[in-house]
């Protein structure tokens, strides 16, 4: 059966935290770690979404293999960006171009549902050509660099994020 994508909705939590505890154990699958997708902070993303932004999942047999969501920070001033975009494919789901198509999804509901946002943002780690490339695909450029260290897991040295951008236009 193919991958149908959809909105997310609040009873697609319990999924979704099962789905991004499974990514976060991959190298380089999520920033979190497994132990910090608690149901908190899926409700947190999940009802931000819903109420000021986009949310998708994708299914398969009626299994959640993929999710993506973007959302406005509340004030004002930046009504015009949306922001805080994640997006989780199962590892088996891989390199199928679900990435692919939940972003061009994503943009798509952005541009007809907001049209007053002009940016959407993500942030990326520069170790992730994997990403880098997709995104650079869909449009979006590189816009700045994160100094300085940040902390990886295992007490290691991870790479700096970079913030990227693309038209919502």
């Amino acid at each position: 059966m193919p991958v149908q994508i959809r909105p997310s909705t609040m009873q697609d939590a319990a999924a979704i935290r099962r789905l991004y505890q499974r990514v976060s154990r991959e190298s380089g699958g999520l920033a979190r770690q497994p132990e910090e997708i608690t149901d908190e902070y899926v409700q947190h993303f999940l009802s931000r979404s819903l109420a000021h932004g986009v949310g998708l999942v994708a299914e398969q047999d009626g299994q959640l293999v993929a999710e993506i969501h973007t959302y406005s920070s509340g004030l004002r001033i930046f009504a015009h960006v949306l922001g805080d975009i994640t997006v989780a494919v199962d590892g088996s789901m891989q390199n199928q171009g679900i990435g692919r198509r939940l972003f061009q999804e994503l943009l798509v509901r952005v541009q007809t549902a907001f049209p007053q946002v002009s940016r959407v943002e993500l942030l990326v780690r520069e170790s992730n050509t994997r990403a880098i490339a997709l995104y650079e695909q869909l449009g979006f450029r590189q816009e700045g660099r994160f100094e300085g260290r940040v902390a990886g897991s295992y007490g290691l040295e991870a790479d700096v994020p970079m913030a990227w951008h693309a038209p919502a236009r």
